[in-house]
């Protein structure tokens, strides 16, 4: 299998639409198919087998993310000497949009994958005037491909009641092997930042903006502070409110900045309970590598997360109507609480050890084959009759 995959967003970019493609091609190499990943320049080297980087600029309020600018003339050229059987596009931007038209032209089966809320984001941006600009356009486009791969039900049915059509459930896995509770370097990330191992530590790990809601956040945790004084504060990622987040709570919290690798692992594994108040996420990678580093999730139900965490079981669930106290209640309820900590901590790396991406990748190379398979039968001329 040929696959062409075409993103705005790829390792070493940090967020978890990156992580996901980039495990997503892995996978596929894997399996002995040829990937050819059509993405922004990010200076990085050696070229991936295939790659065609595109060049691109740095938005001015998300400077960690690159938009492709055309002409894309020698993309077009590149995914035409590479062949592909099938053209995922996972980013709407202007070179999502010229490779749709480009594939469409080429006959070419293009499918398409809804990660990131841009709608919501808007909002955070001071764009919320271009809503529903922002839908008929998304709606628009992946209706123009055959398939459009989604990672959670409640996305799903949010899509579905704004007239998106051909919605293919595509949730995400983790590495349990790799996120797991006894990291090697836990201990020494604890005593990094002066913590004993009786403390206990909340972790956050994301992008730290306003769409992850992270003044709510902060305020919840200066709360749980002042009536727990002995609990640690973690942030693990960077972004433009972490200045603002930084003043406001540098002497309660540590901020570690964007981590990969082992060190992003090690820090999870450190943490014993994970607060996340981002109400726009289509499914929260976070969550997930959280749960399966041991951590009971506190979170506001809303998005996808609502369909990770499982209220009581994995973690705690509070409205998004809430104020932050409330929020603060359930975390302090979690540090005060140790076996009930120890049972959701339990109860959430066993339901991560459920998801597996092997299973979850082959389940979309399989959708794969499948318009491989539609399309061909598109293209071929019905048999004449005798």
């Amino acid at each position: 299998m040929r696959v062409t995959l075409v993103t705005e967003t790829f390792p070493p970019q940090v967020n978890g639409v990156s992580r996901t493609l980039g495990e997503l091609a892995r996978r596929l190499g894997e399996r002995g198919d040829a990937v050819q990943l059509v993405y922004p320049d990010y200076g990085d080297r050696p070229d991936p087998p295939h790659a065609c980087r595109v060049g691109s600029i740095s938005l001015p309020f998300y400077k960690e993310l690159r938009l492709p600018l055309p002409p894309f003339g020698r993309t077009h050229r590149a995914i035409d000497a590479f062949r592909p059987d099938v053209v995922h596009v996972a980013t709407e931007a202007f070179l999502g949009l010229s490779v749709l038209r480009h594939a469409s032209r080429r006959s070419i089966p293009i499918v398409s994958s809804f990660h990131t809320n841009f709608d919501q984001y808007s909002h955070h941006y001071g764009v919320g005037w271009a809503r529903s600009l922002i839908w008929r356009y998304l709606r628009w486009f992946h209706n123009r491909t055959l398939e459009t791969y989604v990672p959670s039900r409640t996305t799903i049915a949010q899509l579905e009641g704004r007239g998106f059509d051909r919605l293919v459930l595509w949730p995400r896995g983790v590495d349990c092997t790799f996120f797991r509770p006894d990291r090697p370097g836990r201990t020494a990330v604890r005593e990094t930042y002066g913590w004993s191992p009786d403390d206990v530590v909340l972790t956050y790990v994301s992008r730290i903006a306003p769409e992850k809601n992270v003044a709510y956040l902060a305020e919840a945790f200066a709360l749980v502070a002042a009536r727990r004084p002995d609990v640690r504060i973690l942030f693990v990622g960077d972004g433009p409110s972490r200045g603002d987040l930084e003043a406001r709570m540098g002497g309660i919290a540590r901020f570690a900045g964007y981590r990969v690798g082992d060190e992003l692992a090690d820090h999870y594994a450190a943490g014993d309970v994970f607060a996340f108040t981002s109400t726009t996420e289509t499914f929260g990678n976070v969550v997930l590598e959280a749960m399966a580093s041991g951590l009971p999730v506190v979170a506001l139900r809303a998005g996808g997360v609502g369909e990770i965490v499982r209220d009581d079981d994995t973690g705690l669930l509070v409205d998004p109507e809430a104020p932050p106290q409330v929020f603060a209640e359930a975390l302090i309820k979690l540090v005060d609480q140790d076996q009930l900590r120890g049972r959701l901590a339990r109860s959430a790396r066993s339901y991560a050890e459920s998801q597996s991406w092997d299973a979850i990748m082959d389940g979309l190379r399989d959708r794969y084959a499948g318009v491989i398979a539609q399309g061909r039968d598109l293209r071929e001329p019905a048999p004449t009759a005798p």
